[in-house]
């Protein structure tokens, strides 16, 4: 695969704003509280998700602060920064865990205070380096509406992580601008061991520390003032580096400690063997948007993304898995935005996954690469940050096994998810939410009978004309089914927020 990182070098300069002079714009701040009451152990899937992991538990109530300099994007040279501190207290749910021959259970919950944001980024005509936890959601679909990005979404918390991007799309030279592009690299490590640990059952399976992330994005688009535009390209991410431990019938049967190394950052990029997926863990997804600008600022998306977890769904022999879409926006609307999506990932290139390489010695040539796992890998923790999926939130994390098991347990699933945005007069807005989703089990194992849900969420905003700096919240949803997330909650909120001129 190419390398973002090279072409970020090539197309960097290609591109300045007007102004050199660095921005000495103002801070901006603000607190937020929130609180929720519910029934069951978990919050509502459409109250949990989307929220950068923020809320999981069926009750509870956060105090969050942050103060940030925005980047002046008009800019040659800019800068910004960012801290957000949340404190709180969410109830706590057991685990069974298997010590000394006995079954027991152990109690867990979010951390009560946490660092949620704190970065620093600059900016240098197209080109911008960002170091530290910064919320981040898709960079293709709108976040709010969206179920979420089968990547990259913002259903979990941000990871310490150093990314060099292209801050907008810019044109690639001797195209006459009508081809544009777009492209990231990072890398980062998990800061969710402590988690890991206290949620792990230690009777089977394996769980690993000292984790390493790399997210790479390479999007090309072609002129967005045109009457249609598309946009295609790839995201992946990886995992690699640190140590893992296996467990058979409640003892550790071996240990592999890889490290880290130099090269290592390298190898996750190139691969070894000549491809990308034999190195450590590596997933991503083929994307596609198509986008109609419509008049009065008014536009119309569909869009797709094709998952992969290793070659097969890189050649696309997994069938129709993937995430189907179409968005509608109207900035001056009564309804602001909607959303319908399809996303079905029950092929998975097949049930049978048979490498000839990873049997040395063995008598049967043949190979049989299915059983994609979506999520999932046989030497890394599943692609989750404090159990909540870094991808799709359709796809129910290890935060929501209670025996223990640290793996999706139901990414081979169907799911619909719908939702609509609004604005009345008054500074009022409001939001419905609908999502239905059906888990099968996951590529090696069946759940039978299959978990099902369904979830509804509406949620109403004001901000009162005598009181611009106050924002209020109230949000109230509901699961059915018998995924671990059948509740129903209600969440009120409020938020101060403001500038600091300078």
């Amino acid at each position: 695969m190419i390398s973002s990182a090279l072409i970020i070098a090539l197309l960097a300069p290609a591109t300045a704003a007007a102004e050199s002079v660095p921005d000495a714009g103002g801070l901006d701040y603000s607190v937020s509280v929130n609180a929720w009451h519910g029934s069951g152990d978990f919050a509502p899937h459409l109250i949990a998700s989307g929220c950068f992991g923020m809320a999981d538990m069926s009750s509870g109530a956060t105090l969050s602060a942050m103060l940030s300099r925005k980047t002046d994007m008009s800019r040659r040279f800019s800068f910004g920064v960012g801290v957000q501190l949340a404190s709180g207290w969410q109830g706590s749910v057991g685990y069974a865990q298997f010590d000394d021959g006995v079954w027991r259970e152990n109690s867990n919950h979010p951390s009560r205070f946490w660092i949620q944001q704190l970065y620093g980024e600059v900016k240098w005509r197209s080109l911008s380096a960002t170091f530290g936890m910064k919320n981040r959601g898709s960079a293709l679909f709108d976040d709010v509406l969206s179920s979420g990005d089968l990547v990259h979404s913002n259903n979990a918390r941000p990871t310490p992580e150093l990314m060099i991007e292209l801050n907008r799309f810019v044109d690639i030279p001797l195209t006459s601008g009508w081809v544009q592009i777009g492209a990231a690299l990072a890398y980062g490590r998990f800061t969710d061991d402590g988690w890991w640990r206290q949620q792990f059952n230690y009777y089977s399976g394996h769980i690993a520390s000292g984790q390493w992330y790399t997210y790479r994005r390479l999007h090309f688009r072609t002129r967005a003032d045109r009457r249609v535009f598309v946009t295609v390209g790839v995201q992946s991410a990886g995992q690699f580096g640190g140590t893992t431990y296996y467990y058979e019938y409640g003892s550790m049967g071996k240990e592999d400690r890889r490290g880290l190394h130099l090269k290592d950052f390298f190898k996750i990029q190139f691969g070894s063997g000549g491809e990308t997926f034999v190195f450590g863990n590596t997933l991503g997804a083929w994307d596609l948007k198509a986008t109609v600008n419509l008049a009065k600022g008014r536009t119309l998306e569909a869009y797709t993304q094709m998952p992969w977890e290793d070659g097969s769904g890189m050649a696309k022999l997994n069938g129709f898995d993937g995430l189907y879409g179409i968005a509608y926006h109207d900035p001056d609307g009564f309804v602001t935005g909607a959303a319908v999506e399809y996303l079905d990932l029950t092929n998975q290139s097949g049930p049978i996954h048979w490498a000839p390489g990873d049997y040395p010695g063995t008598t049967i040539p043949s190979e049989a690469t299915g059983a994609d796992n979506y999520y999932n890998n046989a030497a890394y923790n599943a692609y989750a940050l404090y159990g909540r999926t870094i991808g799709s939130s359709m796809v129910m994390g290890p935060l929501y096994n209670l025996n223990g098991v640290n793996e999706m347990v139901g990414n081979r699933m169907r799911g619909v998810h719908a939702a609509v945005t609004g604005r009345a007069p008054h500074g009022i807005g409001w939001r419905a939410s609908f999502s239905w989703r059906k888990a099968y089990g996951n590529g090696f194992k069946s759940l039978v009978p299959a978990l099902h849900s369904v979830s509804v969420m509406a949620e109403a905003s004001w901000k009162p004309a005598r009181l611009p700096h106050l924002r209020f919240n109230l949000q109230g949803a509901v699961d059915r089914g018998t995924m671990p997330s059948n509740s129903a909650a209600l969440l009120v909120g409020m938020t101060y927020s403001g500038e600091i001129g300078l």
